[in-house]
């Protein structure tokens, strides 16, 4: 039977951002989920399944130029962006989260490793700053109120 672990990583008061893997003893591919409530910034009449698939685009390309190449492969990631565009409305906060899974290059390094925590500590920033904070259709909040 696989074990997995999961450390809570406390680096952003606006999500809640949590890394593991589902096989600690051969930890092929880690986790980062990210998530929060989107509060729209605009009372427009706005295209939230664009905004929403900008933000997918840029959180995969944001991986991308990002990553440390050597301790993760690039070219195998998998982003799984989840907000419903259809309940979005001025006011009122909607639901946001995202899994990403990261596979590492070899030698593989346990979860708890200090240099793997620093390098998903780094990637989950980077999204973080780069991506969601820079948002002008949301802001992010760790709760619903």
């Amino acid at each position: 039977m696989k074990r997995g672990k999961e450390i809570k990583l406390n680096i952003n008061d606006n999500y809640n951002v949590v890394t593991g893997t589902v096989d600690n003893k051969n930890p092929k591919s880690i986790y980062i989920v990210i998530c929060g409530w989107g509060d729209p910034t605009l009372d427009n009449d706005i295209d939230y399944t664009r905004v929403i698939n900008d933000i997918n685009k840029n959180i995969r390309q944001t991986l991308y130029n990002d990553i440390n190449k050597n301790r993760f492969d690039h070219n195998q990631m998998v982003v799984d962006l989840d907000m419903r565009e259809s309940g979005i409305k001025f006011n009122k906060r909607s639901y946001m989260c995202c899994e990403i899974t990261l596979f590492q290059n070899h030698p593989l390094l346990p979860i708890t490793s200090e240099e793997l925590l620093d390098n998903i500590k780094d990637v989950s920033n980077d999204i973080l700053n780069k991506v969601f904070d820079k948002n002008v259709y949301f802001t992010f909040h760790q709760r619903k109120k």
